[in-house]
C-alpha cells in the first residue's frame, strides 16, 4: 500500500514539473537566456495580422515589385511617402473583393491602412469613394481658376495632380488635345491623369503639288495642307488620304508615341475630271452654305471634285458649323443641322466656354483658322526658350525661337523641334485678359546618334529614314531612347526665320 502511494506521488510530481516547464517556455516566446541569465531579444515578435495604427486615402505614385514598396501621394497635404508590403498585406478591389498587389497601378486612388512606425502596409483597397473616367478624349484641362471639364462635368485640378505618360511623371501641359487619357478623383477633385494613348508626328515630303489641298489621317485629323507643317497625330495605324486639284494619293502610316514619321508623297496620282454630285440638306433652310470658302446654292445638287472639301454653314440665331466631307462617289446625299445659339450669361466676362473648340468635341480636327476663336487685339504670345528650335503653332510652322505670334483665345498646341533632339509638344490655354504672355519651356532632350546605313538627307532640317514606299517604319522613327537618324546642327539653319522677321503671324 505504501509503495502504491509513493508511485502515485512520483507521477504527480513529474506531471507538475512538465506543466511548470511548458508554462515557463510558453511565456517566454521570442526571449532567450544566456549563461549569465541575461534576457536576449531574438528579433521574433508576435503581432496580429492586419493590425494598423494609421490610415489614408491617397493616389499611388509607383509600385516597386522588386523591393515590395508602394509610393503614395496624399493629395490634401501634398505629401509623398513610401510603405512596404509582404505576404500578410490584404489587397481588395473597390467592392471588397480580393485582388493581387500586382493589380494596383500608378494613378489608382486607394484607401491604405498601415503601421506607421514600421512603414508596413496592413491592407490596401481601391477606394470605393473614387470615380474613374477611362479612355476619354472629350476633356478640357485649361478651365478658369484651376478647373478641368470632362464632358459636361467640372472638377478642380490641383497643381500637384499626378500626371503619368508612358510610365513616367509628366505635367498637365504635356497633354495635347490628341491624347486619350484616364482620370481618377474623389468628389469634385482630380487626383491623377494617365495618358493611355499619346501622340506622334507626321511630316510630308515632296508635297509641293498638295499645298493648299487637304489631308485626312483616318478619322482623326482633317485639315488644309500648309508648307512645312508638322501634324500632331494620335499614336496608331492610319490610312492617309491627300488631295488637291485632281492630284491625290493614299498612304498607310504607323504613328508611334513621341516619334516622327516622314511621308513621301512624290508619287501623286493625277485624277482627270473625276467629280461627284452632292445634294445637301440643311436645317434651318435659311442657312448660308459655303464650300471651300465660296457660297453655293443648295437647292440643287452641287458638282465637286473627288477629295476633301470644307463646308461652312451659318444662320442667324444658330451656332455656325464647319464640317469636312470627302467626295469619292458619283452621287451622295448629306444632311446638316445647326444648333440654336445659347444666350451668354454675361457679355462682359468670359467663362470656361471661351476655351471650347466648336468642332473638337464632334471628333473633328479643324485647321488653324477654325481651331481658334478670336484674336485679342494687340496682345502677343512670346516663346523665349529653348532658343534656336523650330516652333509650330497648331501644326503650322511659325519660325525659329525666340518667336512670337498673335494671341488668340483658346487652347493651342505648341510643338518644338530641332535636329538631333526629341520633338516635344505642349498645350497652352490663352484667355482674354488683355495681356501679353511669355513661355519658356525646358530644353529638348537629345536623341541617340546611332546612324543606319540607308539614311538619306532631304537637304533640310527635316531628314528621315524612309522605307521603299516613302513611309518611315516605326523602328526607324526618331525617339529619345532609340534613333536611327542623325542630322547636322547646321540643318536647322535652313530655317532662317528669326524673331525679328516675325514670320510667326502665319495663319
Amino acid at each position: 500500500m505504501h509503495r502504491r502511494v509513493t508511485q502515485a506521488a512520483a507521477v504527480v510530481a513529474m506531471l507538475a514539473l512538465l506543466i511548470t516547464g511548458c508554462t515557463s517556455q510558453a511565456s517566454n516566446i521570442g526571449i532567450a537566456k544566456d549563461k549569465t541569465n541575461n534576457v536576449v531579444d531574438t528579433g521574433f515578435n508576435v503581432s496580429t495580422v492586419g493590425s494598423y495604427d494609421s490610415a489614408d486615402t491617397a493616389v499611388v505614385v509607383s509600385v516597386d515589385s522588386q523591393n515590395n514598396a508602394v509610393t503614395f501621394m496624399n493629395m490634401d497635404a501634398g505629401r509623398q511617402y513610401t510603405l512596404y508590403y509582404d505576404g500578410t498585406t490584404y489587397v481588395q478591389d473597390k467592392y471588397s473583393g480580393p485582388m493581387a498587389i500586382s493589380q494596383i497601378k500608378a494613378g489608382d486612388v486607394v484607401d491604405v491602412n498601415f503601421l506607421k512606425g514600421k512603414r508596413q502596409i496592413a491592407s490596401i483597397q481601391l477606394s470605393p469613394g473614387a470615380w474613374v473616367y477611362d479612355n476619354i478624349g472629350n476633356y478640357n484641362l485649361g478651365g478658369i481658376n484651376k478647373t478641368a471639364s470632362i464632358g459636361s462635368a467640372t472638377y478642380s485640378l490641383p497643381d500637384d495632380v499626378l500626371v503619368l505618360s508612358g510610365g513616367k511623371r509628366a505635367e498637365v501641359m504635356d497633354i495635347v488635345a490628341q491624347d486619350v487619357i484616364s482620370v481618377r478623383g474623389i468628389d469634385h477633385k482630380i487626383y491623377s491623369i494617365n495618358v493611355e494613348k499619346g501622340h506622334g508626328y507626321l511630316r510630308l515630303k515632296n508635297d509641293q503639288a498638295l499645298i493648299g489641298g487637304w489631308i485626312e489621317v483616318g478619322n482623326t485629323v482633317i485639315r488644309e495642307i500648309t508648307e512645312d507643317m508638322l501634324l500632331v497625330v494620335p499614336e496608331g495605324s492610319y490610312q492617309v488620304v491627300l488631295s488637291n486639284n485632281g492630284a491625290s494619293c493614299i498612304k498607310d502610316v504607323i504613328i508611334e508615341r513621341d516619334k516622327e514619321v516622314v511621308l513621301d508623297v512624290g508619287d501623286l496620282e493625277i485624277i482627270q475630271d473625276k467629280t461627284g454630285m452632292i445634294l445637301l440638306s440643311v436645317t434651318p433652310d435659311s442657312a448660308k452654305v459655303k464650300i471651300d470658302g465660296k457660297e453655293v446654292d443648295i437647292s440643287q445638287a452641287i458638282e465637286l471634285s473627288y477629295g476633301i472639301h470644307q463646308v461652312r454653314l451659318e444662320a442667324s440665331g444658330y451656332d455656325s458649323l464647319t464640317k469636312y466631307i470627302q467626295v469619292g462617289s458619283e452621287y451622295a446625299k448629306i444632311s446638316f443641322t445647326l444648333e440654336e445659339t445659347k444666350k451668354p450669361k454675361d457679355d462682359d466676362s468670359y467663362s470656361q466656354n471661351d476655351l471650347t473648340q466648336p468642332e473638337s468635341d464632334k471628333g473633328e480636327a479643324p485647321s488653324l483658322s477654325e481651331n481658334t476663336i478670336s484674336a485679342v487685339s494687340g496682345n502677343r504670345v512670346y516663346i523665349d526658350a529653348p532658343k534656336n528650335v523650330e516652333v509650330y503653332l497648331d501644326s503650322n510652322y511659325i519660325g525659329i525661337s525666340p518667336v512670337s505670334f498673335k494671341k488668340k483665345v483658346g487652347s493651342h498646341t505648341i510643338t518644338l523641334r530641332k535636329s538631333g533632339y526629341v520633338t516635344k509638344s505642349y498645350t497652352i490655354y490663352l484667355y482674354n485678359d488683355g495681356e501679353d504672355i511669355t513661355y519658356s519651356f525646358t530644353d529638348l532632350e537629345k536623341e541617340s546618334t546611332t546612324v543606319s546605313g540607308n539614311e538619306s538627307s532631304s537637304g533640310s532640317s527635316k531628314s528621315s529614314t524612309e522605307t521603299n514606299d516613302g513611309t518611315v517604319s516605326g523602328n526607324e522613327s526618331t525617339s529619345s531612347s532609340s534613333s536611327q537618324t542623325t542630322e547636322s546642327g547646321n540643318d536647322t539653319g535652313d530655317k532662317s526665320d528669326s524673331a525679328g522677321d516675325d514670320n510667326s503671324d502665319k495663319e
